[in-house]
């Protein structure tokens, strides 16, 4: 597949930031998290993979997590820079898949159109990836796109495809319809969160 149309590459998500082409921008922080947010210990590091804009960075600071973001498009970054000012420190530009996020791992691991964003080739990685990065008892958790399977991006996840994409690392403890979806997934998406479970 060319890179001006893969998915996995860069170049795909920066020729949609330099053309003002980002359906997928909430503009704000999604009410589900908010709600998350207000009856949540408020501690622990929480890393958001795929972060584009950034607006949940400065959610999770100011309730009191330690949080990372990661974003692979340099013009993701950038554009996270103008949102988030002094926060931007915050910001890695790199791959979540080799990026070397030093000791320690992640209480959460905050989940909103980076999954959507791979095609399902990727999608064993991601889930590997996630528990290999969370804590004991650490979640997954965020806005998961459920729908139909599709040929380009946004990839939705089916049900049958989530639980055996998670049951071997995590159990799901929460889900709900989110209600404020932007209209490209209204009535496609669930706050849920995944519990990362000990392995026998």
């Amino acid at each position: 597949m060319e890179k001006s149309v893969d998915s996995t590459h860069p170049d795909f998500w920066t020729s949609r930031y330099a053309a003002g082409k980002m359906p997928w921008d909430f503009g704000d922080v999604p009410t589900v998290l908010k709600s998350f947010l207000a009856r949540s210990s408020a501690s622990g590091k929480v890393l958001i993979p795929g972060c584009g804009s950034g607006y949940e960075v400065q959610a999770f600071h100011e309730a009191g997590y330690d949080v990372t973001a990661i974003d692979f498009s340099p013009a993701a970054v950038d554009q996270a820079t103008k949102v988030l000012g002094v926060l931007a420190e915050r910001v890695i530009l790199g791959d979540f898949f080799t990026q070397n996020f030093g000791q320690g791992r992640f209480d959460l691991i905050y989940e909103r159109t980076f999954l959507c964003s791979m095609p399902p080739c990727r999608w064993p990685d991601y889930a590997n990836r996630m528990a290999g990065l969370l804590s004991p008892g650490g979640k997954l958790i965020g806005v998961f796109l459920y729908g139909q399977r599709s040929e380009s991006p946004p990839y939705p996840i089916g049900d049958e495809q989530a639980n055996q994409l998670f049951r071997r690392h995590f159990r799901l403890v929460r889900s709900e319809l989110v209600t404020d979806s932007l209209p490209l997934f209204r009535g496609m998406e669930r706050w849920q969160e995944w519990l990362k479970i000990d392995q026998a």
